[in-house]
């Protein structure tokens, strides 16, 4: 919990010097900055703090001691947008009652098994996915952080939070590897399937014409380092945790039959796959391929590391890759 703590603390102080740096630059209203700021640095407080199996742990022990805290406690992810919203002036009830339903689904579906020891996939495990998936894949939870305009970062770290309490928590489901800093195995394994999936992936996409492999006179490594930052927190981290932390984890404790969690692995990466096919032409069945043979490297970088920044490493590096010059 102290480290928790310490991380808020450090990343208030953040908040406020990049306030103090902006208004240095512009003309912009110091308390609704200060607000968004306030709000970003809250979220990612808790989003950093969920790395630590202390913190989880104290969660943990909360939740099993009372039903009450248990089932309220995911709600105090409100406390960033209120503070945001009510700041800025961008409050609305509907945006409130989607972040109300957004968190209280999954949580009513997990709340139950809360004294269990989560082993294999149940039908509440998958209905909660679905709950924390489809609302992000519908664009339900857009509209809600509207100021200066619709702010698309607060979603995944939002839905990280939820997901990760959810499961982490109340499930107590071991073996998720929610970690966002890597060791030098993880950059290692992430780079070589990394590679692997490259020399496979590219012709097959040239082939199906969706890959148009071109020059980009544009890039410079402070923009392709800012596009893999962004991409590492907003897509490839939130991503991974439901499709490798939380699915194929379940479905390899599910199906202990085969080679060490191979069918689990590939289970999870058609359901990836397949999560692609929304993407527009609808159904993209050309994007489903690819992702779902992504998945695959993704998931085996997660099954050899069992860490979510390592198979985060690799989809990060493929999607700004891809951004660049596919």
């Amino acid at each position: 919990m102290k480290k928790g703590l310490l991380v808020l603390v450090g990343l208030t102080a953040l908040a406020a010097l990049a306030e103090t740096l902006i208004l240095l630059r512009l003309a912009i209203d110091p308390w609704r900055l200060a607000a968004l700021l306030e709000s970003v640095a809250l979220l990612l407080g808790a989003f950093v703090s969920m790395t630590n199996s202390g913190f989880v742990k104290q969660l943990r022990q909360w939740a099993v001691t009372s039903a009450a805290l248990a089932a309220g406690m995911p709600f105090l992810l409100l406390v960033p947008y209120l503070l945001y919203a009510l700041g800025t002036g961008a409050f609305s009830w509907s945006a409130l009652g989607k972040m109300v339903a957004y968190i209280a689904v999954p949580t009513g579906l997990l709340w139950p098994d809360r004294l269990q020891h989560r082993e294999r996939l149940g039908w509440r495990d998958a209905a909660a996915m679905l709950a924390l998936a489809v609302p992000v894949a519908a664009h339900w939870l857009e509209g809600i952080w509207t100021w200066p305009e619709d702010l698309y970062v607060f979603q995944p770290i939002f839905c990280v939070l939820v997901g990760g309490y959810g499961f982490m928590v109340l499930c107590n489901l071991e073996g998720v590897g929610y970690r966002l800093v890597w060791r030098k195995a993880d950059v290692f394994d992430g780079l070589v399937n990394l590679a692997a999936f490259a020399v496979l992936a590219i012709p097959l996409g040239i082939a199906l014409n969706f890959l148009h492999p071109h020059a980009s006179e544009t890039v410079t490594a402070l923009g392709f380092l800012s596009r893999f930052v962004g991409i590492y927190v907003t897509v490839a981290i939130p991503e991974e945790l439901l499709f490798r932390g939380i699915l194929q984890n379940l479905l390899v404790r599910s199906i202990p039959s085969g080679p060490r969690g191979l069918y689990g692995l590939l289970i999870a990466a058609v359901v990836f796959g397949a999560s692609h096919l929304h993407h527009a032409p609808t159904p993209n069945w050309r994007y489903a391929i690819l992702a779902t043979l992504a998945g695959v490297f993704y998931g085996n970088v997660y099954r050899t590391r069992q860490r979510l920044c390592a198979s985060g490493l690799t989809h990060a590096l493929v999607d700004a890759i891809w951004h660049f010059w596919l």
